[in-house]
Protein backbone atom coordinates (compact mmCIF):
# COMPACT_ATOMS: atom_id res chain seq x y z
CA UNK A 1 0.00 0.00 0.00
CA UNK A 2 1.34 3.32 -1.23
CA UNK A 3 0.02 6.58 0.96
CA UNK A 4 0.35 10.24 -0.23
CA UNK A 5 -0.19 12.87 1.80
CA UNK A 6 -0.65 16.67 0.09
CA UNK A 7 -0.78 19.46 2.25
CA UNK A 8 -1.87 22.59 1.25
CA UNK A 9 -1.80 26.15 2.63
CA UNK A 10 -4.35 29.11 1.40
CA UNK A 11 -4.09 32.76 2.82
CA UNK A 12 -7.60 34.48 3.24
CA UNK A 13 -7.84 37.88 1.94
CA UNK A 14 -9.15 40.65 3.86
CA UNK A 15 -12.47 40.22 1.35
CA UNK A 16 -13.01 37.06 2.59
CA UNK A 17 -11.57 35.37 -0.34
CA UNK A 18 -8.80 32.38 -0.33
CA UNK A 19 -6.13 31.97 -2.81
CA UNK A 20 -2.49 30.67 -2.38
CA UNK A 21 0.09 32.05 -0.02
CA UNK A 22 2.59 34.64 -1.59
CA UNK A 23 6.16 33.36 -2.49
CA UNK A 24 7.85 34.22 0.31
CA UNK A 25 5.75 32.18 3.08
CA UNK A 26 5.57 29.42 0.73
CA UNK A 27 9.32 29.32 0.55
CA UNK A 28 9.27 29.36 4.51
CA UNK A 29 6.98 26.48 5.05
CA UNK A 30 8.00 24.68 2.39
CA UNK A 31 10.54 22.74 4.60
CA UNK A 32 7.73 22.08 7.79
CA UNK A 33 4.99 20.72 5.29
CA UNK A 34 7.45 18.54 3.79
CA UNK A 35 8.62 17.29 7.40
CA UNK A 36 4.75 16.79 8.49
CA UNK A 37 3.82 15.04 5.52
CA UNK A 38 6.96 12.49 5.70
CA UNK A 39 5.33 11.91 9.07
CA UNK A 40 2.34 11.03 8.36
CA UNK A 41 3.34 8.77 5.59
CA UNK A 42 5.59 6.77 7.82
CA UNK A 43 2.61 7.12 10.20
CA UNK A 44 0.33 5.24 7.30
CA UNK A 45 3.01 2.72 5.99
CA UNK A 46 6.04 2.10 8.22
CA UNK A 47 4.70 2.42 11.61
CA UNK A 48 2.67 -0.91 12.02
CA UNK A 49 6.23 -2.42 11.32
CA UNK A 50 7.49 -1.12 14.93
CA UNK A 51 6.69 -1.40 18.40
CA UNK A 52 5.18 1.31 20.92
CA UNK A 53 8.60 1.79 22.45
CA UNK A 54 9.99 2.66 18.74
CA UNK A 55 7.23 4.93 17.64
CA UNK A 56 7.76 7.00 20.23
CA UNK A 57 11.78 7.34 19.62
CA UNK A 58 11.14 8.24 15.73
CA UNK A 59 8.01 10.27 16.27
CA UNK A 60 9.95 12.60 19.25
CA UNK A 61 13.02 12.65 16.76
CA UNK A 62 10.68 13.94 13.89
CA UNK A 63 8.57 15.76 15.95
CA UNK A 64 11.68 17.79 16.90
CA UNK A 65 12.67 18.01 13.70
CA UNK A 66 9.31 19.63 12.78
CA UNK A 67 9.31 22.17 15.62
CA UNK A 68 12.93 22.87 14.47
CA UNK A 69 11.68 23.79 10.98
CA UNK A 70 8.91 26.08 12.29
CA UNK A 71 10.99 27.74 14.53
CA UNK A 72 13.17 28.72 11.46
CA UNK A 73 10.18 29.53 9.48
CA UNK A 74 9.62 31.97 11.68
CA UNK A 75 13.04 33.52 11.26
CA UNK A 76 13.09 33.34 7.60
CA UNK A 77 9.28 34.54 7.09
CA UNK A 78 10.67 37.90 9.31
CA UNK A 79 13.83 38.42 7.35
CA UNK A 80 11.69 38.39 3.95
CA UNK A 81 9.43 41.11 5.56
CA UNK A 82 12.19 43.10 7.58
CA UNK A 83 12.09 46.67 5.83
CA UNK A 84 15.35 49.25 5.89
CA UNK A 85 15.10 52.08 8.35
CA UNK A 86 16.00 55.20 7.07
CA UNK A 87 18.48 56.01 9.74
CA UNK A 88 20.34 53.47 12.41
CA UNK A 89 22.71 55.69 14.99
CA UNK A 90 24.89 54.00 17.46
CA UNK A 91 24.99 54.77 20.97
CA UNK A 92 28.47 56.22 19.97
CA UNK A 93 26.31 58.60 17.63
CA UNK A 94 27.76 57.43 14.69
CA UNK A 95 25.31 56.75 11.84
CA UNK A 96 25.45 53.64 10.19
CA UNK A 97 23.66 54.62 6.76
CA UNK A 98 25.50 51.31 4.50
CA UNK A 99 22.67 48.59 5.11
CA UNK A 100 24.01 45.50 3.31
CA UNK A 101 21.54 41.95 3.14
CA UNK A 102 21.80 37.95 4.12
CA UNK A 103 23.82 38.34 6.97
CA UNK A 104 22.91 35.35 8.70
CA UNK A 105 23.99 33.62 12.14
CA UNK A 106 23.22 30.60 14.06
CA UNK A 107 20.84 29.70 16.80
CA UNK A 108 20.91 27.27 18.78
CA UNK A 109 17.69 26.29 20.49
CA UNK A 110 15.74 23.78 22.43
CA UNK A 111 14.72 22.11 19.01
CA UNK A 112 18.02 22.14 17.61
CA UNK A 113 20.22 24.60 15.09
CA UNK A 114 18.56 27.29 12.92
CA UNK A 115 19.80 30.08 10.95
CA UNK A 116 18.44 33.74 11.19
CA UNK A 117 18.78 36.04 8.46
CA UNK A 118 18.82 39.72 8.91
CA UNK A 119 19.86 43.30 7.61
CA UNK A 120 23.11 45.02 8.46
CA UNK A 121 23.91 48.48 9.30
CA UNK A 122 27.12 49.20 8.77
CA UNK A 123 29.98 51.85 9.12
CA UNK A 124 33.31 51.44 9.01
CA UNK A 125 34.51 52.93 12.74
CA UNK A 126 32.08 50.30 14.17
CA UNK A 127 30.73 46.79 14.75
CA UNK A 128 27.39 46.06 12.57
CA UNK A 129 24.28 46.81 14.22
CA UNK A 130 21.56 44.22 13.57
CA UNK A 131 17.84 45.42 15.27
CA UNK A 132 16.45 42.95 14.08
CA UNK A 133 18.54 40.87 16.85
CA UNK A 134 17.02 43.24 19.20
CA UNK A 135 13.70 42.72 17.93
CA UNK A 136 14.12 38.87 18.39
CA UNK A 137 16.18 38.87 21.72
CA UNK A 138 18.79 37.01 21.00
CA UNK A 139 21.61 36.54 22.97
CA UNK A 140 25.09 37.53 21.54
CA UNK A 141 26.20 33.91 21.87
CA UNK A 142 24.43 31.09 20.02
CA UNK A 143 22.40 29.88 23.00
CA UNK A 144 18.75 30.75 22.79
CA UNK A 145 16.56 32.12 25.82
CA UNK A 146 14.88 28.71 25.75
CA UNK A 147 18.13 26.21 25.70
CA UNK A 148 19.42 29.10 28.68
CA UNK A 149 16.23 28.08 30.86
CA UNK A 150 16.96 24.71 29.86
CA UNK A 151 20.71 25.13 31.11
CA UNK A 152 19.74 26.88 34.41
CA UNK A 153 17.13 24.21 35.44
CA UNK A 154 19.73 21.25 34.77
CA UNK A 155 22.44 22.82 36.40
CA UNK A 156 20.77 23.77 39.35
CA UNK A 157 19.70 20.54 39.74
CA UNK A 158 22.60 18.38 38.71
CA UNK A 159 26.57 18.10 37.95
CA UNK A 160 28.02 19.75 34.74
CA UNK A 161 28.24 16.21 32.76
CA UNK A 162 24.63 15.53 33.79
CA UNK A 163 23.52 18.49 33.19
CA UNK A 164 25.05 17.70 29.56
CA UNK A 165 23.76 14.90 29.10
CA UNK A 166 20.03 15.84 29.69
CA UNK A 167 20.38 18.75 27.40
CA UNK A 168 21.43 16.24 24.45
CA UNK A 169 18.93 13.82 25.35
CA UNK A 170 16.40 17.22 25.47
CA UNK A 171 17.24 18.92 22.54
CA UNK A 172 19.74 16.50 20.67
CA UNK A 173 22.32 19.19 20.96
CA UNK A 174 25.37 18.66 23.09
CA UNK A 175 26.43 21.91 24.88
CA UNK A 176 31.00 21.88 26.12
CA UNK A 177 31.54 22.15 29.84
CA UNK A 178 33.14 25.61 28.97
CA UNK A 179 29.88 27.00 27.21
CA UNK A 180 28.07 25.33 29.98
CA UNK A 181 29.93 27.40 32.59
CA UNK A 182 29.89 30.64 30.74
CA UNK A 183 25.91 29.98 30.51
CA UNK A 184 25.36 29.79 33.99
CA UNK A 185 27.58 32.94 34.94
CA UNK A 186 25.71 34.72 32.08
CA UNK A 187 21.85 33.76 33.74
CA UNK A 188 22.98 34.46 37.12
CA UNK A 189 24.21 38.38 36.44
CA UNK A 190 20.97 39.52 37.50
CA UNK A 191 19.24 37.25 40.15
CA UNK A 192 20.14 39.44 43.10
CA UNK A 193 18.58 42.63 40.95
CA UNK A 194 15.48 40.12 40.32
CA UNK A 195 15.02 39.74 44.24
CA UNK A 196 15.53 43.13 44.82
CA UNK A 197 13.05 44.65 42.47
CA UNK A 198 10.27 42.28 42.65
CA UNK A 199 7.73 41.45 44.81
CA UNK A 200 7.66 37.83 45.92
CA UNK A 201 4.58 36.22 45.14
CA UNK A 202 3.83 34.84 48.54
CA UNK A 203 0.12 35.87 50.41
CA UNK A 204 0.17 39.63 51.08
CA UNK A 205 -3.08 39.77 52.64
CA UNK A 206 -2.53 37.18 55.65
CA UNK A 207 -3.76 38.89 59.01
CA UNK A 208 -1.65 40.73 61.04
CA UNK A 209 -0.91 37.88 63.20
CA UNK A 210 0.71 35.56 61.29
CA UNK A 211 4.55 36.02 61.51
CA UNK A 212 7.17 35.79 59.42
CA UNK A 213 10.06 33.30 60.31
CA UNK A 214 13.38 34.18 59.35
CA UNK A 215 16.20 31.87 59.85
CA UNK A 216 19.94 31.69 58.75
CA UNK A 217 23.17 29.13 58.69
CA UNK A 218 26.01 28.36 57.18
CA UNK A 219 27.20 24.86 55.18
CA UNK A 220 30.54 24.22 53.64
CA UNK A 221 31.50 23.95 49.97
CA UNK A 222 34.72 21.86 49.16
CA UNK A 223 37.07 24.35 47.14
CA UNK A 224 39.93 23.74 44.50
CA UNK A 225 43.17 23.10 45.66
CA UNK A 226 43.95 27.06 44.50
CA UNK A 227 41.44 28.43 46.44
CA UNK A 228 42.00 27.00 49.84
CA UNK A 229 44.32 29.37 51.43
CA UNK A 230 42.99 32.78 53.31
CA UNK A 231 39.09 30.74 53.98
CA UNK A 232 40.06 31.82 57.91
CA UNK A 233 37.20 32.34 59.86
CA UNK A 234 34.74 31.12 57.01
CA UNK A 235 36.00 27.89 56.46
CA UNK A 236 34.19 24.51 58.01
CA UNK A 237 35.63 23.59 61.06
CA UNK A 238 35.56 20.20 60.35
CA UNK A 239 37.44 20.71 57.08
CA UNK A 240 39.59 24.00 57.57
CA UNK A 241 41.08 24.98 54.59
CA UNK A 242 39.39 22.68 52.44
CA UNK A 243 35.65 24.08 52.78
CA UNK A 244 34.31 27.43 52.74
CA UNK A 245 30.97 28.54 54.34
CA UNK A 246 28.27 28.99 52.29
CA UNK A 247 25.27 31.28 54.24
CA UNK A 248 22.01 30.45 53.48
CA UNK A 249 19.15 32.19 54.47
CA UNK A 250 15.13 30.99 54.64
CA UNK A 251 12.02 33.36 55.11
CA UNK A 252 8.50 31.49 55.61
CA UNK A 253 4.92 32.87 56.67
CA UNK A 254 3.05 30.85 59.64
CA UNK A 255 0.16 31.10 62.00
CA UNK A 256 1.14 30.73 65.81
CA UNK A 257 0.44 27.50 67.21
CA UNK A 258 0.88 27.62 71.24
CA UNK A 259 2.56 24.99 73.20
CA UNK A 260 3.88 24.49 76.19
CA UNK A 261 7.72 22.84 77.03
CA UNK A 262 5.79 19.39 78.38
CA UNK A 263 4.97 19.34 74.60
CA UNK A 264 8.43 19.00 73.65
CA UNK A 265 10.66 17.67 76.38
CA UNK A 266 8.99 15.28 79.06
CA UNK A 267 8.59 11.95 79.57
CA UNK A 268 6.56 9.85 77.16
CA UNK A 269 3.51 9.08 79.28
CA UNK A 270 3.07 12.90 80.18
CA UNK A 271 4.31 14.13 76.42
CA UNK A 272 1.22 15.80 74.78
CA UNK A 273 0.59 15.74 70.66
CA UNK A 274 0.42 19.01 69.74
CA UNK A 275 1.53 20.21 66.95
CA UNK A 276 3.97 23.29 65.98
CA UNK A 277 3.26 26.15 63.50
CA UNK A 278 3.75 24.82 59.94
CA UNK A 279 5.58 27.01 57.34
CA UNK A 280 4.15 28.64 54.23
CA UNK A 281 5.55 30.27 51.28
CA UNK A 282 9.04 29.09 52.16
CA UNK A 283 11.71 31.04 49.89
CA UNK A 284 15.55 31.01 50.40
CA UNK A 285 18.60 32.73 49.24
CA UNK A 286 22.25 31.17 49.02
CA UNK A 287 25.80 32.86 48.47
CA UNK A 288 29.62 31.81 49.19
CA UNK A 289 30.73 35.23 48.04
CA UNK A 290 28.40 37.72 50.25
CA UNK A 291 29.50 38.13 53.85
CA UNK A 292 27.12 37.02 56.73
CA UNK A 293 26.00 40.32 57.57
CA UNK A 294 24.63 40.73 53.65
CA UNK A 295 23.10 37.52 53.54
CA UNK A 296 20.74 38.25 56.75
CA UNK A 297 20.37 42.00 54.92
CA UNK A 298 19.36 40.05 52.09
CA UNK A 299 16.34 37.90 54.42
CA UNK A 300 15.16 40.97 56.38
CA UNK A 301 14.74 42.62 52.72
CA UNK A 302 12.60 39.32 51.55
CA UNK A 303 10.22 40.07 55.00
CA UNK A 304 10.01 43.94 54.30
CA UNK A 305 8.73 42.49 50.51
CA UNK A 306 6.44 40.33 52.76
CA UNK A 307 5.55 43.19 54.91
CA UNK A 308 6.21 46.72 53.57
CA UNK A 309 4.40 48.07 56.27
CA UNK A 310 6.23 46.27 59.34
CA UNK A 311 2.99 45.43 61.19
CA UNK A 312 3.44 41.58 61.23
CA UNK A 313 5.42 39.66 64.32
CA UNK A 314 9.30 38.87 63.20
CA UNK A 315 11.35 36.01 64.54
CA UNK A 316 14.82 34.91 63.64
CA UNK A 317 16.34 31.08 64.59
CA UNK A 318 19.84 30.75 63.86
CA UNK A 319 22.32 28.35 65.53
CA UNK A 320 24.18 30.82 67.90
CA UNK A 321 26.94 31.99 65.17
CA UNK A 322 27.77 35.64 66.51
CA UNK A 323 28.07 37.02 63.51
CA UNK A 324 24.81 36.06 62.62
CA UNK A 325 23.23 37.47 66.01
CA UNK A 326 25.59 40.90 65.74
CA UNK A 327 24.19 41.42 62.03
CA UNK A 328 20.49 40.63 62.89
CA UNK A 329 20.61 42.90 65.74
CA UNK A 330 22.30 45.05 63.26
CA UNK A 331 19.21 44.99 60.85
CA UNK A 332 16.51 44.96 62.82
CA UNK A 333 18.17 48.22 64.50
CA UNK A 334 18.31 50.01 61.17
CA UNK A 335 14.54 48.82 60.56
CA UNK A 336 13.81 50.17 64.27
CA UNK A 337 12.18 46.49 64.45
CA UNK A 338 12.08 44.58 67.47
CA UNK A 339 13.16 41.10 66.37
CA UNK A 340 13.00 38.29 68.87
CA UNK A 341 15.90 35.55 68.33
CA UNK A 342 16.13 32.07 69.17
CA UNK A 343 18.76 29.43 68.83
CA UNK A 344 17.75 26.26 67.53
CA UNK A 345 16.49 24.56 70.38
CA UNK A 346 18.09 21.03 68.48
CA UNK A 347 21.42 22.57 69.22
CA UNK A 348 21.23 23.27 72.68
CA UNK A 349 19.62 19.93 73.41
CA UNK A 350 23.13 18.45 71.38
CA UNK A 351 25.10 19.89 73.99
CA UNK A 352 23.04 18.82 76.65
CA UNK A 353 22.78 15.25 75.62
CA UNK A 354 26.99 14.93 75.35
CA UNK A 355 27.12 16.55 78.81
CA UNK A 356 24.82 14.32 80.15
CA UNK A 357 26.78 11.59 78.32
CA UNK A 358 29.98 12.61 80.02
CA UNK A 359 28.62 12.73 83.54
CA UNK A 360 26.72 9.55 83.12
CA UNK A 361 29.29 7.35 81.55
CA UNK A 362 28.21 3.74 80.23
CA UNK A 363 24.65 4.12 81.80
CA UNK A 364 23.21 5.57 78.68
CA UNK A 365 18.78 5.47 79.71
CA UNK A 366 20.22 7.53 82.87
CA UNK A 367 22.01 9.92 80.59
CA UNK A 368 18.97 10.28 78.98
CA UNK A 369 16.44 10.79 81.64
CA UNK A 370 18.74 13.36 83.23
CA UNK A 371 18.98 15.44 80.15
CA UNK A 372 15.71 15.15 79.39
CA UNK A 373 15.18 16.90 83.00
CA UNK A 374 17.30 19.78 81.77
CA UNK A 375 15.79 20.24 78.60
CA UNK A 376 12.44 20.52 80.42
CA UNK A 377 14.00 23.21 82.52
CA UNK A 378 15.89 25.25 79.67
CA UNK A 379 12.10 24.88 77.44
CA UNK A 380 10.88 26.59 80.51
CA UNK A 381 13.28 29.73 80.00
CA UNK A 382 15.92 29.05 82.31
CA UNK A 383 19.12 28.11 80.65
CA UNK A 384 21.57 29.89 82.84
CA UNK A 385 20.23 28.14 85.80
CA UNK A 386 20.77 24.48 83.92
CA UNK A 387 23.86 26.09 83.53
CA UNK A 388 24.96 26.69 86.87
CA UNK A 389 23.77 23.14 87.40
CA UNK A 390 25.89 21.90 85.20
CA UNK A 391 28.77 23.59 86.27
CA UNK A 392 27.94 21.96 90.24
CA UNK A 393 27.71 18.67 88.82
CA UNK A 394 30.74 19.09 87.07
CA UNK A 395 32.71 20.68 90.06
CA UNK A 396 31.69 17.57 92.45
CA UNK A 397 32.08 15.02 89.73
CA UNK A 398 35.78 15.91 89.48
CA UNK A 399 36.16 16.06 92.66
CA UNK A 400 35.39 12.38 92.78
CA UNK A 401 37.31 11.65 89.63
CA UNK A 402 40.27 13.62 88.11
CA UNK A 403 40.03 11.67 85.38
CA UNK A 404 36.91 11.87 84.57
CA UNK A 405 36.51 13.65 80.62
CA UNK A 406 34.04 16.76 81.62
CA UNK A 407 34.81 18.46 78.01
CA UNK A 408 31.43 18.28 76.76
CA UNK A 409 30.36 19.33 80.14
CA UNK A 410 32.09 22.48 80.31
CA UNK A 411 31.14 23.63 76.69
CA UNK A 412 28.04 22.87 77.00
CA UNK A 413 28.12 25.70 80.39
CA UNK A 414 29.86 27.80 78.06
CA UNK A 415 27.20 27.68 75.32
CA UNK A 416 24.31 28.04 77.73
CA UNK A 417 26.20 30.89 79.67
CA UNK A 418 26.98 33.14 76.72
CA UNK A 419 23.28 32.55 75.06
CA UNK A 420 21.09 32.24 77.39
CA UNK A 421 19.32 35.38 76.30
CA UNK A 422 18.29 33.55 73.31
CA UNK A 423 16.90 30.96 74.46
CA UNK A 424 13.51 32.01 76.06
CA UNK A 425 11.86 29.35 75.05
CA UNK A 426 8.71 29.65 76.97
CA UNK A 427 7.72 33.02 75.92
CA UNK A 428 8.51 31.23 72.17
CA UNK A 429 5.91 28.30 73.00
CA UNK A 430 3.59 30.92 74.75
CA UNK A 431 3.27 33.06 71.24
CA UNK A 432 3.36 29.76 69.19
CA UNK A 433 6.17 30.63 67.34
CA UNK A 434 9.05 28.02 66.01
CA UNK A 435 12.04 27.26 68.15
CA UNK A 436 14.18 24.99 65.76
CA UNK A 437 15.35 25.58 62.49
CA UNK A 438 14.32 22.47 60.66
CA UNK A 439 13.42 24.86 57.65
CA UNK A 440 17.00 26.10 57.46
CA UNK A 441 18.18 22.51 57.92
CA UNK A 442 16.28 21.10 55.26
CA UNK A 443 17.57 24.05 53.12
CA UNK A 444 20.82 23.71 53.60
CA UNK A 445 20.59 20.03 52.69
CA UNK A 446 18.54 20.75 49.75
CA UNK A 447 20.08 23.58 48.33
CA UNK A 448 23.92 22.78 49.22
CA UNK A 449 24.78 19.48 49.70
CA UNK A 450 22.67 17.45 47.34
CA UNK A 451 23.73 19.87 44.41
CA UNK A 452 27.79 20.44 46.24
CA UNK A 453 28.06 17.12 48.00
CA UNK A 454 28.52 15.67 44.99
CA UNK A 455 31.75 12.73 45.77
CA UNK A 456 34.92 14.66 43.54
CA UNK A 457 33.23 17.84 43.10
CA UNK A 458 35.38 21.37 44.14
CA UNK A 459 34.87 24.74 43.25
CA UNK A 460 36.03 28.24 43.20
CA UNK A 461 34.06 30.60 45.46
CA UNK A 462 32.62 32.73 41.77
CA UNK A 463 31.47 29.30 40.18
CA UNK A 464 30.00 27.70 43.28
CA UNK A 465 27.74 30.89 43.90
CA UNK A 466 26.47 31.52 40.32
CA UNK A 467 25.00 27.76 40.77
CA UNK A 468 23.70 29.08 44.11
CA UNK A 469 21.86 31.62 42.83
CA UNK A 470 20.76 29.22 40.19
CA UNK A 471 19.16 26.97 42.63
CA UNK A 472 17.90 29.28 44.79
CA UNK A 473 15.67 30.29 41.89
CA UNK A 474 14.95 27.09 41.18
CA UNK A 475 13.98 25.69 44.29
CA UNK A 476 11.87 28.99 45.04
CA UNK A 477 9.87 27.99 41.69
CA UNK A 478 10.56 31.14 39.97
CA UNK A 479 12.71 30.08 37.10
CA UNK A 480 9.71 30.88 34.64
CA UNK A 481 9.52 34.56 36.57
CA UNK A 482 13.34 34.92 36.54
CA UNK A 483 13.55 34.24 32.66
CA UNK A 484 11.00 36.53 31.91
CA UNK A 485 13.03 39.30 33.89
CA UNK A 486 16.22 38.24 32.26
CA UNK A 487 15.16 38.48 28.72
CA UNK A 488 13.90 42.11 29.65
CA UNK A 489 17.52 43.28 31.02
CA UNK A 490 18.81 41.60 28.17
CA UNK A 491 17.11 43.24 26.11
CA UNK A 492 18.29 47.03 28.25
CA UNK A 493 21.04 46.24 29.26
CA UNK A 494 22.62 44.52 26.07
CA UNK A 495 20.85 45.23 22.43
CA UNK A 496 19.52 49.24 22.89
CA UNK A 497 22.79 50.23 25.19
CA UNK A 498 24.01 49.75 21.20
CA UNK A 499 21.73 52.53 19.93
CA UNK A 500 21.37 56.40 20.30
CA UNK A 501 18.01 56.14 22.50
CA UNK A 502 16.57 58.51 20.40
CA UNK A 503 16.83 56.11 17.22
CA UNK A 504 15.00 53.59 19.30
CA UNK A 505 11.58 54.16 18.23
CA UNK A 506 11.81 54.60 15.04
CA UNK A 507 13.87 50.60 15.08
CA UNK A 508 10.32 49.14 16.58
CA UNK A 509 12.09 48.64 19.15
CA UNK A 510 11.00 49.43 22.97
CA UNK A 511 12.62 49.27 26.55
Amino acid sequence: MTVTVSVTVTQIREDGTAGPVDDELAAALAGPIGQFSSMLTWTAQEAGRLDHGEREKVIGESGRELQRQLLEATLTIDSAREERTGQVTSAAGIRHGSVEQGHDRGVVSIFGPVRAVRLAYRNRREANLYPADARWVLPDDPYSLGMRALAAYHLAGGGYGQAQEVIAARTGVRIGPAQLAGLAQDLAAWVDEFYDQRAFGADTDLPDSDVIMMQADGKGIAMRPEHRKGTGSQSDAAHPGIKKMAEIVAVADFTPAVREPGDIAAPPARRKERPGPQARDKWVAASITESIEDMIGVAFNEADRRDPEQVRQRVFLVDGNKQQLTAIAAHARERGLKVPVFIDFIHVSGYLGKAAAALQPGDPQAAREWADGQKLRVLHGRARAVAATLASVAARARARNSRLDLTDVDKAVTYLTNNHKYMRYDKALAAGWPIATGMIEGACRFVIEDRFGITGARWSPDGADVILKLRAVVVNGDLDDYMTYYKQRYLEDIHLTRYDPASIPDLGLTA
